[in-house]
């Protein structure tokens, strides 16, 4: 079973828009459209069972229309394919209650975005939420590292990052883009042995965008196959998630690039999927 942990869509009336508002402030790409049906394409092509949409609240009036929406999609997420977790966002003050009311209605796991919500991981809100989120036995999914979007300020940097294990030491927190994107060297020594897992998004590699669509080479080059295995291999393979960002990377590329890092086929099943059908509780169709 493949499952990308880590993925994006938008409702169709506003995904074109987003999108181009995204690339512009990223000079970045969008790989698909950003709607459920193109995500759905890409899984087609690539062989993914299972993706896992990850909703960005940006103000807190997003928050229960967000996760009525992931409700409703799981109802349905074995036919679809698509398993979306809840958003939370810290200024968001009925937070236990509708952490509550998620996992009620068969949600895992929550996604939480620092740069997007313009608070470091170990403000005091946050806190209380990953806190209650654990009180529920709920995942917790943070943007890790800088954003490529928003270079000015790290707002979960491994420092930040590490005062939140020592202060609520959450059972299922996930960091994407391998723990910290840009910051791979400070989390290869410092949080590699933590118990916390990373996902591979938009991290492995150097990003290639389209031809000629321009993207500065300090933003292209990210971490070597050769860190990345270093990094699994003292991690540990089962804290190790495949997510592609998409639709910022391409779904079979991410795959690939994976395979092709010379881990075993049991501990590369881990990382494409297993690790995740566990943490998330995604049943078989």
């Amino acid at each position: 079973m493949i499952i990308d942990a880590h993925t994006h869509t938008f409702p169709e009336k506003i995904a074109r828009k987003t999108i181009a508002f995204l690339q512009n402030k990223a000079e970045s790409v969008a790989y698909t459209e950003g709607t459920d049906c193109a995500l759905q394409k890409s899984m087609e092509i690539s062989g993914v069972d299972y993706s896992v949409l990850l909703p960005v609240v940006t103000n807190t009036a997003q928050v229960e229309k967000l996760n009525d929406i992931a409700i409703k999609k799981n109802e349905k997420y074995r036919e679809t394919g698509l398993f979306s977790l809840g958003g939370m966002h810290p200024d968001y003050e009925n937070y236990a209650t509708e952490l509550k009311r998620l996992r009620e209605n068969g949600i895992t796991g929550i996604k939480l975005h620092p740069a997007y919500q313009d608070t470091d991981i170990d403000d005091i809100r946050y806190l209380r939420i990953i806190d209650a989120a654990c009180a529920e036995n709920l995942a917790i999914v943070i943007h890790a590292g800088l954003d490529i979007g928003i270079m000015h300020h790290n707002f979960a940097s491994v420092k930040h990052i590490e005062n939140v294990i020592k202060e609520i030491a959450p059972e299922k927190f996930i960091l994407a883009h391998m723990g910290g994107w840009k910051g791979w060297n400070e989390v290869e020594k410092e949080l590699c042995g933590e118990n916390v897992y990373f996902d591979t998004s938009f991290s492995l590699g150097e990003y290639e965008p389209p031809e000629n669509v321009y993207v500065p080479k300090e933003k292209r080059q990210m971490m070597s196959g050769e860190q990345f295995k270093r990094i699994v291999e003292k991690h540990g393979y089962d804290k190790i998630l495949f997510g592609s960002d998409s639709p910022w990377s391409e779904q079979k590329i991410t795959i690939e690039k994976i395979k092709n890092c010379g881990l075993d086929e049991e501990r590369t099943d881990l990382i494409l999927g297993l690790n995740a059908q566990k943490i998330f509780g995604i049943k078989k169709s």
